[in-house]
């Protein structure tokens, strides 16, 4: 059985997201990544068209971690009328990794496939999720005027955070 996350039914001071996990098999890659990254960061997706003019209501946000099995960690969401979606809470490290000199690891990345109907899809690779923090994604859609379904997304990669 692999974890999956989870709305808890009662608040817990200690853990605001509401969000929990399922243990694992102990030799489970996906057990090993929560246990690297035991924190957890906020994801929100700001999703818009016409260079960003247009706030896209119901586009669809697949957010994904690959883990070293080939199996998928994924959360799926959709942006509302103001084109921005719920905060998503992710696994990351611990800040404390961030506050020690030579620190490595201190962020966990995730990608994200976007589309809505009319729009050519977008893939964003390499999203730093920070314990505590949370990263405010924008994402400009273009409208697909040319009616043709599209195999393809338009890929962009997030440039590493300057530490």
């Amino acid at each position: 059985m692999y974890p999956y996350f989870q709305k808890t039914r009662e608040p817990n001071p200690s853990n605001p997201s509401g969000l929990s996990v399922r243990e694992a098999s102990p030799a489970d890659p996906l057990r090993q990544f929560l246990a690297e990254n035991p924190a957890f960061g906020m994801l929100l997706f700001q999703v818009t068209g016409g260079q960003g003019a247009v706030p896209i209501e119901r586009a669809t946000v697949v957010i994904s971690k690959a883990l070293p099995n080939g199996r998928t960690l994924s959360v799926t969401t959709m942006t509302d009328e103001s084109g921005k979606t719920a905060e998503i809470s992710l696994p990351a490290p611990r800040r404390d990794k961030s506050q020690t000199p030579g620190g490595t690891d201190v962020f966990a990345t995730y990608d994200a496939l976007i589309f809505a109907p009319g729009t050519v899809p977008v893939v964003v690779h390499d999203i730093p999720i920070f314990d505590g923090i949370t990263t405010i994604q924008p994402v400009a859609l273009s409208f697909d005027v040319s009616g043709a379904r599209r195999d393809e997304a338009e890929s962009i990669t997030d440039t590493e955070p300057n530490l």
